[in-house]
């Protein structure tokens, strides 16, 4: 798993990196992460993760 520990980092790149690593789709890694997919690459949200 990566390590973000006192690194914030926004939803789009964290699920784009997880895609990355993991070799799974979109619609996966959002499940895998417990996502809304609406949620992710909406330029609406201000979500981050800490």
């Amino acid at each position: 798993m990566m390590d973000f520990t006192n690194s914030p980092i926004d939803v789009n790149s964290y699920v784009a990196k997880y895609m990355d690593e993991m070799g799974c789709s979109f619609e996966q890694a959002c499940e895998d992460l417990g996502l809304e997919a609406s949620q992710v690459f909406n330029r609406q949200s201000g979500e981050e993760f800490y």
